[in-house]
């Protein structure tokens, strides 16, 4: 799972091979601590890029069609432009920006070198690209985002068709935004709040490995969220027919939803922790799977009836009996009064039914189950609370 939350960094890392550059502009040297700034006419839903090794960046939509670039760290800033139009004149659909550096104007042609907080403004239905090393990112008002940080933490708002985060230290804040999302931390929190669906398609998958998972006034039909040792929270409302994932090594997994809540809830939970339900559950107790070695059985094993023991003279007659398969007559049917035998169909119990050593598993509806909850939960309890 830990590879995996680092996909998105490592995603991040295509920013670095952007080819076939083309200069859109040229920049005039400032002189020491001068602030810079350049801007450029771009394409209402173009595709910007901007990478430092170190500092803050700050990107924010506006209702202009061109991008503006300002910073008081940097020695130059540069834009160039990736696509290649048959006229040089219309506005640009994939830009670079550059920020250069006193280190880094050496090889101007390197990205993701220079060290400088930066600003940028770009258009509302633009998609951002963001990436720094060492440093925080926000992104606010466009309509798609891909960033990662190493070290630092990411904040996005109203981003309206999708997001994808990654960070390796530092934590990820979501909020009122819309479309497909992804955000994975390896050492810091991941929080979403009022976050939707755009299309009937999106999903919100979240994953971090120590950092805890708050998730709140979720409205994507699809949901997913992976903690190794985090808590894992959820609030708010289901969306009807949706489907909601959860697993949990070690930590808690709390769903706090409204009291008229309609679920169908599929869980694995250890058999030293418990499940807490604030919601009338009807339990659906199944048939515990066959153990190795004995497919067929539904049962337990009845034990063994020792047998008295062959008279000396036919010991070894006996031996040799004992080795051959033995053919066992089909079961008697149990009477009215019997006790023994699998469950079969649902009833109402007080507890889940435990059918393994160390995980039981459990299947329940509240109301009509018109949403789905799946929990896989290995060392933390499972809450389900009324809001």
């Amino acid at each position: 799972m830990k590879y995996k939350l680092f996909a998105v960094a490592a995603a991040s890392g295509l920013l670095l091979s952007l080819a076939g550059l083309t200069r859109a502009h040229e920049d005039k040297t400032p002189k020491s601590g001068q602030k810079v700034e350049r801007s450029m006419p771009v394409d209402s839903q173009a595709t910007i890029t901007l990478c430092v090794a170190s500092g803050v960046l700050t990107v924010r939509g506006w209702d202009k069609h061109e991008v503006r670039v300002r910073s008081n760290d940097a020695d130059q800033l540069e834009f160039r432009r990736i696509d290649k139009p048959h006229d040089p004149n219309t506005p640009a659909t994939r830009v670079d920006v550059m920020v250069l550096d006193k280190t880094s104007r050496a090889h101007p042609r390197l990205d993701c070198q220079g060290i400088a907080d930066v600003d940028m403004d770009v258009p509302s239905g633009a998609i951002v690209q963001v990436q720094t090393r060492d440093g925080d990112i926000s992104i606010a008002g466009v309509a798609g985002a891909y960033a990662g940080s190493q070290n630092g933490d990411i904040t996005i708002e109203r981003v309206t068709k999708l997001i994808e985060a990654g960070s390796v230290g530092g934590s990820i804040s979501l909020k009122d935004s819309s479309g497909r999302v992804n955000l994975n931390s390896a050492g810091g929190g991941v929080e979403a709040i009022n976050v939707r669906a755009a299309s009937a398609e999106d999903t919100l998958e979240v994953g971090t490995v120590s950092g805890d998972i708050q998730l709140e006034r979720i409205a994507s039909p699809r949901v997913s969220a992976k903690t190794v040792s985090g808590t894992l929270m959820m609030s708010g409302a289901l969306v009807k027919s949706g489907n909601y994932a959860f697993t949990n090594m070690t930590g808690e997994t709390v769903l706090a939803l409204p009291a008229d809540a309609s679920f169908r809830l599929s869980a694995k939970v250890s058999d030293k922790q418990d499940l807490v339900s604030d919601f009338p559950l009807k339990f659906i107790i199944e048939t515990p799977p066959p153990r190795p070695g004995a497919i067929g059985e539904r049962t337990p094993r009845a034990p063994a009836v020792k047998e008295p023991a062959p008279p000396p003279a036919k010991e070894k007659e006996a031996i040799q009996e004992k080795e051959k398969p033995v053919k066992t007559a089909p079961p008697a049917k149990p009477g009215p009064t019997a006790k023994t035998g699998p469950v079969v169909g649902p009833i109402v119990v007080e507890r889940p039914l435990i059918i393994a050593p160390f995980v039981r598993r459990i299947e329940a509806i509240c109301g009509s189950g018109d949403a789905t909850i799946s929990v896989a939960s290995f060392g933390g309890a499972v809450h389900l609370k009324k809001l």
